[in-house]
């Protein structure tokens, strides 16, 4: 038996950007916080080698994961909106695939953090009973279509019950 066709929708090409963006935000935070240590254990009288260490262990783990993830999260990510499900498929090292029933769908929510706002894209949330499942980087009328779509869907799955 063949394996199931992926889902053929993908994300917004400006969310390579996005991620782009916040692992160069990480990085930062990561270089201030090593500033900030060194300045304490210099100041304590500690030997600063550990923090040069850890520090640089924890920027080449930031850069590292700068050059390798965004692409192939890019490639990787696809969805699909059936009459009867929500399917996702994603991963970078470990792929998921996810099959939610539009019956068990609560509520569905855009969302906008700056970032995301800056490169007029936005992330759609779809939660259950349990948890949540997010779709990133739809540009923002893909967004809302989208949200208003499985809405729809979820509704009319729950009176076909």
């Amino acid at each position: 038996m063949p394996a199931p066709a992926l889902p053929s929708h993908r994300l917004d090409p400006r969310m390579l950007r996005v991620w782009y963006v916040s692992d160069l935000i990480g990085i930062v935070v990561v270089a201030v916080l090593a500033v900030a240590a060194w300045a304490i254990v210099r100041h304590l009288g500690g030997d600063v080698f550990w923090v040069y260490l850890a520090a640089g262990v924890l920027e080449a783990i930031c850069v590292g994961d700068l050059l390798i993830s965004p692409r192939i999260e890019m490639a990787t990510w696809r969805y699909d909106v059936t009459p009867t499900d929500v399917d996702l498929y994603h991963g970078v090292f470990v792929k998921k695939r996810v099959l939610v029933p539009l019956v068990r769908v609560q509520h569905v929510q855009t969302e906008q953090g700056p970032i995301l706002r800056a490169h007029g894209l936005a992330t759609v949330t779809i939660s259950t009973a349990g948890e949540s499942f997010e779709i990133p980087g739809l540009a923002e009328a893909d967004a809302a279509a989208l949200r208003d779509r499985v809405a729809e869907l979820a509704r009319l799955a729950k009176e076909d019950v």
